[in-house]
């Protein structure tokens, strides 16, 4: 058993490069090639609930808002410019954040977004759609086209969360969706984002029937 012991902490011993042996007659320098990785370690980016997190996301959905009121009152104000700029903003905002921490959303993207799972082409070029969505709610353009593709890609957003966080509830990883700049939980965050995204296109899709 002694022996057992001993062997195992010399597996778990890491010698320091350049390390000597002592071999009878002479002696040897031996460089280590180094540990492999765990092939998912990098993928579960853990989160944080504390109150500083949750005031930087506060922050930026009252600059968000802030921006979406003083240009609706620019513009003579109406609540469908103020949807437009807030979805504009949101989207701008958000899209930015993912390119900001863009390898990790890459790597953590497709293990809850359904069609993410199934395509790495849209997942590397999904805060480039959301910049592009920004750019046409702040334009004014194709409103049609703009929100039926909010409506679909942030519905599917929304189920694919609630499968994932129903078969792992006892993990928490970091919502993708705010990069490395805001480091929530996935459960809250991007389900907040895409329901909300999701209902305001509605909104403006029943505003633009009905108008």
């Amino acid at each position: 058993m002694q022996y057992y012991d001993n062997y195992v902490q010399r597996k778990r011993r890491r010698p320091n490069l350049g390390e000597a042996r002592r071999v009878p007659g002479r002696v040897e320098t031996t460089v280590d090639a180094p540990l492999a990785a765990a092939p998912d370690d990098h993928h579960i980016v853990p989160a944080k609930t504390n109150r500083q997190e949750w005031l930087k996301l506060a922050g930026v959905y009252g600059v968000i808002t802030l921006c979406a009121t003083i240009m609706a009152f620019v513009l003579s104000f109406d609540l469908q410019i103020w949807l437009e700029w807030f979805m504009g903003g949101f989207f701008i905002i958000f899209g930015s954040f993912k390119l900001i921490g863009y390898e990790m959303f890459v790597l953590t993207f497709p293990q809850y977004d359904p069609i993410a799972a199934r395509s790495r082409i849209y997942t590397m070029i999904y805060p480039f759609i959301e910049l592009f969505l920004g750019f046409l709610y702040v334009s004014n353009l194709l409103p049609g086209f703009r929100d039926v593709a909010v409506l679909v890609i942030f519905g599917i957003g929304a189920w694919g969360i609630l499968q994932y966080t129903n078969r792992n509830k006892d993990q928490t990883i970091q919502c993708a969706c705010l990069g490395n700049v805001i480091k929530l939980p996935l459960s809250t965050v991007t389900l907040i984002e895409d329901v909300l995204m999701a209902g305001l296109s509605v909104i403006m899709l029943i505003g633009y029937l009905i108008f």
